[in-house]
């Protein structure tokens, strides 16, 4: 939101010289988008979380560009790029698999803007120059500009202190601008979380006491924001903030829950923090993560209140059904999970039945199942953080190490 008395503000300029962003980090083909904007006569910078990460030392996942010209003229000015979106016009230049997102400078507090009764943005489409776009945007970190050819960081609100001092500030007031988007909120969480940021009292009271604005939230951006928050490699820290600011019940209510319960049992708690340090491990591996397996953990407490811990063959695989069937329609209304996800979540919830069955004639294909190595370590986790399934964590463990002719030698002795 631009206030009044922000008209003109001359930015701080930081030189090549004051920063240590090695441009050998700086994708290539953002580099492409910004010459083909300036071939054309247009303004180009990469903005956000590119600019951010660049300051941190860090490779940046993505590199978003803000510039002076429409989304039609970028349209003309970019090979394989076309107009997204409705609530704001954005342009995506795809090169190969990966996709750039191009937005034109926009201004903040535009009267014309459509918003909901509770002060949602809904559509705003109003352009300005790029002292307004610094100004709309959410916070100050993510205010950054570089101009990749003179190296130049340009900073209207402060952002540079912010992030050498590990700070975390709104522009303008917090309660406006998450009311505006309650996305906000997550972010402010994620970015307190991944970057191990402070913020002042105020700006947190207000992350607690909004946090019920994510209601109204689309359940599919809820979920894409889940995927963010959990996959940045600092999950375990998220979880507890999630927790702290009460925010996790209108993200994954039943785990939220579960928590809160007097009785909830410890080791599915531990099992909850385990698998996070090790998707945070991974991430620090540059190794992939899925959906599922997150989702899997996160709403296991969700199964196991239903029908308690899986710890023997015997429970049927039609009441885990039912159970997980319940879990997920109950999740998917405040976050809604694709069916594909939900089919995979199934999978590794129903090998953990299968997989206490090591006399079954069916080793060789379990092992060979797309969902087993998943399973497997889902299963392990819950061994590691006490539940006790009879030794069958080390069982499987051993067996993967053996032929085939060995494993149904095995399995025939038993």
């Amino acid at each position: 939101m631009v206030h009044k008395n922000q008209k003109n503000i001359s930015p701080e300029i930081y030189l090549k010289s004051q920063h240590n962003i090695d441009q050998n980090l700086i994708n290539k083909n953002a580099k492409d988008v910004i010459n083909y904007l300036k071939r054309s006569g247009y303004k180009a910078y990469i903005v956000g979380g590119g600019v951010r990460d660049l300051l941190l030392g860090k490779k940046p996942k993505d590199f978003d560009i803000a510039t002076n010209a429409t989304p039609e003229q970028i349209k003309k000015a970019l090979p394989r790029s076309r107009i997204i979106g409705r609530r704001f016009k954005l342009v995506h230049y795809r090169k190969g698999r990966e996709i750039i997102e191009v937005a034109t400078f926009r201004t903040g507090g535009n009267k014309k803007a459509a918003k909901s009764s509770k002060g949602l943005v809904l559509r705003d489409n109003t352009y300005g120059n790029i002292q307004d776009d610094a100004f709309r945007r959410d916070f100050k970190i993510n205010a950054l500009y570089l101009d990749i050819h003179s190296m130049e960081i340009i900073d209207y609100t402060g952002g540079y202190k912010d992030l050498e001092n590990r700070r975390l500030s709104c522009i303008g007031d917090s309660k406006v601008r998450f009311r505006e988007d309650p996305v906000r909120i997550i972010r402010a969480i994620r970015f307190m979380s991944a970057m191990e940021l402070d913020c002042k009292d105020s700006l947190k009271a207000d992350i607690y006491g909004l946090a019920n604005l994510l209601e109204e939230v689309p359940t599919a951006r809820r979920y894409e924001e889940v995927l963010k928050l959990f996959f940045t490699g600092s999950a375990s820290k998220t979880f507890d903030k999630l927790v702290e600011y009460k925010v996790l019940k209108y993200l994954l209510p039943a785990t939220s829950r579960y928590l809160e319960e007097e009785k909830s049992d410890e080791k599915i708690i531990h099992f909850i923090k385990l698998a996070l340090k090790n998707s945070d491990s991974r991430v620090a591996k540059d190794l992939p993560l899925t959906p599922a397996f997150l989702f899997s953990v996160l709403l296991w407490p969700s199964v196991v209140k239903r029908i308690g811990e899986i710890q023997s063959s015997k429970i049927k695989i039609p009441l885990l059904r039912k159970a997980a069937d319940k879990a997920i329609r109950e999740q998917n209304s405040h976050c809604f999970i694709p069916n594909r996800v939900e089919s995979m979540i199934k999978d590794i919830w129903e090998f953990q039945i299968k997989l206490l069955k090591v006399k079954s004639p069916k080793i060789t294909s379990l092992i060979s199942h797309k969902r087993f190595r998943a399973s497997y370590d889902f299963l392990i986790l819950r061994e590691q953080s006490g539940v006790n399934l009879n030794g069958c964590g080390k069982w499987w463990t051993d067996i993967q190490n053996q032929s085939e002719h060995r494993r149904e030698d095995l399995t025939n002795r038993q």
